[in-house]
């Protein structure tokens, strides 16, 4: 056999190896997304969730919106969220959160796509659901108190919800239907959904008015795009539908009454010092803490974009690669500053666990995205070494089994939050039947708590318990040990 022979062989043998990696990965960060989701059907009602849906049944939606704004909190668009969800009776809690989940991976995955598209990528799909099936996994994998933030519906609302609808805003703003022309219902669309988004909590708000400011820096300054104007004008009113909402929650009187139990910062340069000391720590906290599994992820996307993400007809200059890679640095660090500064101002303290699911996030995102252009400058200077190619694909593979060693812990999870759903949905059977013999005192079994998330008590006065008992419609409710 001569050498060209031999030679074609190999490149056949690295072409199949290609292909394996290309299709198999999917897959396997798909499993214990899986997990992840089938998780998200155990939820239950805990702790808020009893006091939010309480509220719309001795109220109503309305009234009960109006109570909730002027007595208790300012994040409005947290209890309608909760309010549309009651709609579909006591089930619909179980779905929400493997709603949010799917919806998450299915906007990154249009993202990315078309992100790809537009430097015509070749298999740009399947590396668009590669890429999303990673991010996905280790946003869900990294959240700080996945329990609270993500399979709690009072923490969801505020916090993961948020997140990909603020993808699907940044869909519409630079990849809706493009026209030179203003497009007055996109523009609309995107102030009410900017508007509602906000409402969630004033951390993501204080984010989106971040990025969405950053980003009509950017369309100002850089973007060349011919669309530029349309942007423009999206970027205004998704500006606007945010400082509606920032100024809505600014001046409910339940933010007022809840401000004044707590130490604010005196001026803006307290916040500010606050807030970037708390976006400082939590970076370093976070990276040095989870080393290996940033480490990772950072590692797929650099290998992946080196080895497949090859633009065609259209080639990006060494120092627009450099100048993105500083950049991307300093919008995350900005962003988790923006996060961290409404608990600067109103507590003067670090953020809790679930609102660092957002910090989270950015950081995700910026260190995945510094991992692309990372790719695309080793791409440059080192894609004509075969054996490199070839190491790169080898490093792939190992990296991928990094989701598959976390699956014992999915499992052990999974298995964890099917027994409590068991025992939450026999004590609601229990307080039910109660319910259907007249009593209106009642005692019913008690539940551990979990995760920081309150849960009924032996005290008929404890606020868990008084809200369970507005949710059944009853006088009292305790909860002892049987």
């Amino acid at each position: 056999m001569n050498l060209k022979a031999q030679g074609q062989q190999k490149e056949n043998r690295i072409k199949r190896f290609y292909t394996i990696i290309l299709k198999a990965g999917p897959f396997i960060f798909l499993i214990p997304n899986v997990f992840f989701t089938i998780q998200g059907f155990t939820t239950r009602y805990w702790a808020d969730d009893y006091c939010l849906s309480g509220i719309i049944r001795e109220y109503g939606f309305i009234h009960g919106l109006i109570e909730f704004y002027s007595t208790i909190s300012n994040r409005f668009s947290a209890f309608i969220f909760s309010g549309f969800s009651e709609l579909f009776g006591e089930n619909a809690i179980k779905v929400i959160s493997p709603l949010v989940i799917i919806f998450l991976g299915f906007i990154l995955y249009r993202l990315f796509n078309e992100l790809l598209s537009k430097y015509h990528i070749e298999q740009s799909k399947k590396i668009s659901v590669l890429f999303s099936q990673i991010l996905l996994f280790f946003v869900l994998l990294l959240a700080p108190n996945i329990h609270q933030s993500v399979y709690w519906r009072s923490g969801l609302s505020h916090y993961f919800l948020p997140i990909p609808i603020f993808l699907y805003l940044l869909l519409i703003i630079f990849f809706s239907k493009k026209t030179e022309k203003k497009d007055l219902y996109n523009e609309i669309l995107l102030f009410f959904i900017s508007f509602f988004t906000a409402g969630l909590s004033e951390s993501y708000a204080a984010l989106q008015m971040g990025a969405f400011g950053i980003a009509l820096l950017f369309v100002l300054f850089i973007d060349k795009n011919i669309y530029r104007k349309c942007r423009l004008f999206l970027l205004g009113f998704a500006l606007m539908g945010t400082a509606a909402a920032m100024g809505v929650m600014i001046v409910s009187p339940g933010n007022t009454l809840r401000l004044d139990t707590l130490q604010q910062a005196s001026d803006i340069f307290s916040i500010m010092s606050i807030s970037t000391t708390s976006a400082i720590n939590f970076i370093i906290l976070s990276i040095r803490g989870l080393w290996l599994p940033f480490g990772i992820m950072f590692g797929l996307f650099v290998l992946i974009t080196y080895y497949f993400v090859r633009p065609s007809g259209y080639e990006i200059q060494t120092s627009v690669l450099f100048i993105f890679f500083f950049l991307i640095s300093v919008v995350a660090f900005a962003l988790i500053i923006c996060i961290c500064a409404p608990t600067a101002y109103g507590m003067m303290a670090f953020p809790e666990q679930r609102v660092l699911m957002l910090a989270q996030f950015v950081l995700i995102c910026g260190i995945s995205m510094e991992g692309v252009f990372l790719g695309l400058l080793f791409q440059k200077f080192l894609y004509t070494y075969q054996r490199i190619r070839l190491a790169c694909l080898l490093l792939i593979l190992i990296f991928y089994m990094y989701p598959l060693s976390t699956l014992d812990v999915r499992q052990s999870d999974l298995r964890y939050y099917l027994n409590r759903a068991a025992l939450w949905d026999k004590r609601n059977a229990e307080i039910n039947d109660q319910i259907a013999k007249g009593k209106i005192n009642l005692s019913v079994s008690a539940l551990d708590s979990f995760a920081e998330i309150a849960e009924l008590r032996d005290d008929a006065g404890y606020w868990v318990n008084q809200c369970a008992a507005k949710y059944y419609e009853v006088e009292s409710i305790s909860a002892v040990e049987k």
